[in-house]
């Protein structure tokens, strides 16, 4: 048994870099560019690009996937705005 697997189901698969950019820029906020950069040492525009889709680079995309995993997507948090 691999060390990281222990608390994960049998059926567990690992998301796909595009799949994580999906989830990134659907719950992304202001300011996070600027976080990523920040902890990952990379420059706002690098970040930016990346996360557009433009440049692949697995340190970014991960840091922010991490940042945004646990938040509400924009669209719910718009649609509980106007209730």
């Amino acid at each position: 048994m691999m060390r990281n697997q222990k608390n994960r189901p049998a059926s567990y698969k690992r998301m796909s870099y595009m799949q994580k950019i999906a989830s990134i820029n659907a719950r992304r906020r202001m300011g996070d560019v600027t976080i990523v950069a920040q902890r990952t040492g990379f420059g706002t525009s690098t970040v930016s690009e990346v996360l557009s889709g433009m440049y692949m680079n697995r340190r970014i995309v991960n840091k922010a996937y991490d940042m945004s995993r646990g938040r509400k997507v924009n669209q719910r948090v718009i649609q509980s705005m106007g209730n």
